[in-house]
């Protein structure tokens, strides 16, 4: 049974940073958020600062321009009652002199509430002054005295001032227009300068914010490929929010429960098929002793028992070696990699599988220049000897196997097509797993193990390369892929 490890407790998270995932997605969105909200804010500010502004100008223009058409109204209607005044002596016109007099002063109160120009006040202040002056004269005299006349007389300087007043009160509003309009062209580029500084800020928040987010998931994708693939030795860490890293502890618990499960296989693999060699080999001594009639003649039948036993016993040790291979294949140990003839190993290797190619008649094309990879000569003899094996077991009797070698950048490319059955699509991939044989009907003596391209996958991902099944129309086409190894070829090996 495997080991039980403690499960990973809340109390060994990090105590910082988001407590979830959703929290550092709402935190994300908030910061990006962040710059245009405060875009709006500024904007809402001041285009609302811009509209009372706005207001205020249009309504003091209104304002000041009543007024002083009115202060000039009023200066021609006191001075038509004056003048009726002096000529008929009428108490009735003076009282609405009076009226009009109290009007005006009223009326130059209003300016100078709405207007707080320096030179249009002191103007007001002045006209205000005179035409009290005037209206003291016009009280304390009689309507037909010669200060009488002078003081009607005056009205002529008080329009004059009224009109000036009117002019620099017009004056002050339009440079208090075009005081607005420059506010607004300041706000504008203010709007300006934000979209092309708080837009890319955005953008950069959001990126960081993206990468913080892809990153656990990463980590967790990477980690569950690794485990996938039979990967259990790098532990397995996840850094971000605190759920993200409580799952990464997860799944490095998973690791170890794996890695605990894989050892105690391989532990049962090697034991097992050393336990079996003994009996074997025990098995095979008798099974020749009776073929070699050691102990006594065989009859026909007997003979066909004791060939069967052979047979059987040649496949039974076929398939323990295999599983030794597969169980020293699978636990990886440091590899002695050293510069080698590629060409060369494939040459031994087909030498080795003559006679089985010349009993079914199998053609050999060959095309292999030399070529120079780094690696384990053992492992690479067995990565090319289960390929070919492969190719010589599901060829056809009068078949042909092409297998070409191939410098690709910085790669070299052992290619094996054989004129077999072929490789359905569903298995390219199912065909390097352990044990697992094929739909293909079988051309050779001896039914397979299941082992060989897994025993010649491992070894191909030991020494950084990769194995595929390609697609093809007539037959297998099984590849390797290995790390180049550029060195001088002096003579052969």
């Amino acid at each position: 049974m495997p080991a039980t490890s403690s499960l990973p407790t809340a109390k060994s998270l990090y105590f910082y940073g988001p407590k979830s995932f959703l929290a550092l997605a709402l935190i994300g969105f908030g910061v990006v958020a962040l710059p245009l909200t405060f875009a709006l804010i500024y904007g809402a500010i001041h285009v609302d600062r811009l509209a009372t502004q706005s207001q205020t100008t249009v309504y003091k223009a209104v304002r000041t321009t009543q007024h002083t058409r009115m202060l000039l109204e009023q200066l021609t209607a006191m001075e038509r009652t004056a003048r009726q005044y002096r000529v008929l002596s009428d108490e009735t016109l003076f009282q609405a002199y009076v009226e009009k007099h109290q009007n005006f002063q009223v009326t130059v109160n209003l300016l100078l509430e709405a207007i707080h120009h320096p030179a249009v006040t002191w103007q007001l202040n002045a006209l205000a002054e005179k035409e009290k002056q005037q209206f003291l004269l016009l009280s304390n005299d009689t309507a037909d005295s010669p200060r009488a006349e002078d003081a009607i007389n005056q009205f002529i300087g008080l329009t004059a001032i009224a009109q000036n007043i009117m002019t620099k009160s017009n004056q002050v509003i339009d440079e208090e227009v075009a005081a607005m309009h420059q506010a607004t062209e300041r706000t504008l580029q203010a709007f300006l300068w934000l979209a092309f500084s708080l837009g890319p800020a955005a953008v950069i928040f959001a990126g960081v914010f993206v990468v913080l987010l892809n990153r656990p998931i990463k980590q967790i994708d990477q980690a569950i490929r690794q485990l996938g693939g039979g990967q259990f030795s790098a532990p397995v860490t996840v850094t971000g929010p605190r759920d993200m890293e409580y799952l990464g502890q997860r799944l490095e618990w998973l690791r170890q429960q794996l890695a605990d499960l894989e050892k105690q296989k391989t532990n049962f693999i090697r034991h097992v098929s050393h336990e079996l060699k003994t009996p074997l080999t025990a098995l095979r001594e008798g099974a020749e002793l009776l073929a070699d009639e050691v102990v006594g003649g065989l009859r026909g039948e007997q003979k066909e028992v004791v060939c069967i036993l052979q047979q059987n016993s040649i496949k039974l040790q076929k398939l323990i070696e295999d599983l030794l291979n597969f169980n020293i294949a699978t636990t990886l140990p440091a590899y002695n990699n050293q510069p080698l003839r590629l060409d060369q190993i494939v040459i031994n290797v087909t030498n080795d599988h003559k006679l089985s190619m010349v009993a079914k008649d199998i053609r050999l094309h060959m095309d292999t220049p030399p070529v120079t990879v780094e690696g384990e000569p053992e492992k690479l003899r067995l990565i090319v000897d289960n390929l070919l094996s492969n190719a010589v077991k599901y060829s056809p009797h009068g078949g042909t196997i092409r297998l070409t070698l191939q410098e690709r950048g910085k790669h070299v490319i052992l290619d094996v097509h054989d004129s077999g059955p072929g490789i359905a699509p569903a298995e390219s991939s199912k065909i390097f797993e352990a044990f697992y044989q094929g739909q293909a009907p079988i051309n050779g003596f001896i039914k397979g193990s299941g082992l060989g391209l897994s025993i010649a996958r491992e070894h191909t991902l030991a020494h950084h390369g990769q194995i595929e099944a390609l697609p093809h129309t007539e037959g297998a086409h099984l590849r390797v892929t290995l790390p180049h190894k550029q060195i001088k070829h002096t003579h052969a090996a």
